[in-house]
């Protein structure tokens, strides 16, 4: 039956042409947003995100440098042992561009690798780290904030960095970074700094490691679920007592907003490229029932033929749904040669442009199942009159 549909389909092209664009256009449109959806969903959904679930984002900001740095630094570490007492604390940690949605950029830093310089993404992070963001250990272990027995420093990397230096043991590597020796103690899968920004070759060494910020301190508690509420206000509250106003300003934020209005960002892209590709969709299944239903009146002799010489009504639905996916498979060529050159078919992509296939064979046969229901119902009697 194949081989004959394809001989009616070829003999009648001019039929089928009107369709054939139609579809054509929808299928490249169609895959565009698909494959840019699933894209964006791949970026979400990859390794490296942080658990931030129950987590305080807080710190201070200082007014000025002063005398008086030194004293607040103190009172801050005074502080934070203060709230490592609460029985609603699992851990708090200090760390130095770790924390993800805080800002819209990463820091990035040159190093001297195996004798090639490479482009890292850098970041300061303590042992506590390990309790507080549950970072994935894919190798190794997680960094300590004492030296090495040789001097030097322990660092984490990611699994980017690794793949990247194409390294078969990322255990025990040295190298020189800064004005420090690191040598890579663990890997992990990834960390990323935004939802929708994939995990890059990063470098994460100890605070002390780096030198801290005299004006900045950015710090993350974990806490037992439902009291963040009940640490931000012991926070100011012990903040206030130790500390005067005017030489620093605290700030304190529940994660799980950072994080909502982060995954909003990534819902909007999506829907900005969703809502009118869903309306293209409707009116191109409008048009293409309408061309299918014109296509069914004009070859309605063809088919009362068809009942008369023998075929069943089922038969007869069969052949004119198969013929439907035919031409919709034909007029996704098109969109498929185009996708091989603009696309490189990396995992999204390929999912895509394959999902944008079956969605348009669906969708043909979803716009063919009428007219191709009216045209069982024929009378041959009548209609070859």
């Amino acid at each position: 039956m194949i081989r004959h549909v394809f001989k009616i389909v070829r003999n009648s092209w001019k039929i089928f042409c009107g369709i054939f664009i139609e579809q054509a256009v929808v299928f490249v449109v169609l895959m565009l947003v698909v494959v840019s959806v699933f894209g964006i969903l791949y970026k979400i959904y990859s390794p490296g995100l942080l658990n931030t679930d129950n987590t305080v984002s807080f710190g201070y900001m200082l007014s000025e440098i002063n005398d008086n740095t030194g004293e607040v630094d103190k009172r801050v570490d005074i502080l934070i042992d203060n709230l490592k007492k609460l029985d609603c604390v699992v851990g708090i940690t200090q760390s130095m561009a770790m924390i993800p949605y805080m800002r819209t950029n990463a820091w990035y830093d040159s190093v001297r690798i195996d004798g090639k310089i490479y482009r890292v993404n850098y970041k300061g992070a303590e042992e506590e780290a390990y309790k507080v963001f549950c970072p994935d250990v894919v190798e190794g272990k997680w960094l300590t904030d004492d030296r090495l027995e040789d001097g030097s420093f322990a660092c984490v990397v990611t699994k980017q960095l690794v793949d990247e230096l194409q390294w078969s043991q990322a255990i025990g590597h040295k190298f020189f970074m800064g004005r420090n020796d690191l040598t890579v103690v663990g890997v992990i899968s990834g960390i990323k700094h935004q939802v929708l920004l994939a995990s890059e070759p990063t470098v994460i060494m100890p605070c002390n490691a780096m030198g801290y910020n005299n004006m900045f301190r950015e710090l993350c508690a974990r806490v037992y679920p439902g009291r963040e509420k009940e640490f931000i206000m012991a926070y100011y509250k012990e903040f206030q007592r130790l500390i005067p106003v005017q030489e620093a300003q605290p700030f304190a934020m529940d994660m799980k907003f950072a994080k909502g209005a982060s995954y909003n960002t990534a819902l909007v892209y999506i829907m900005l490229q969703a809502v009118p590709t869903i309306f293209l969709f409707v009116f191109a299944f409008i048009g293409t029932f309408g061309l299918f239903m014109q296509n069914s009146e004009r070859r309605a002799r063809e088919y009362a033929l068809r009942l008369a010489l023998g075929a069943t009504p089922r038969r007869l639905l069969e052949f004119v749904m198969l013929e439907s996916v035919v031409v919709t498979l034909l007029a996704c060529l098109p969109g498929v040669l185009l996708s091989v050159f603009i696309y490189e078919y990396t995992l999204p992509e390929w999912i895509g442009v394959c999902v944008t296939i079956l969605v348009m064979v669906v969708f043909s046969m979803l716009s063919t199942w009428y007219p191709a229901y009216r045209v069982t119902k024929v009378n041959p009697a009548v209609t070859l009159k």
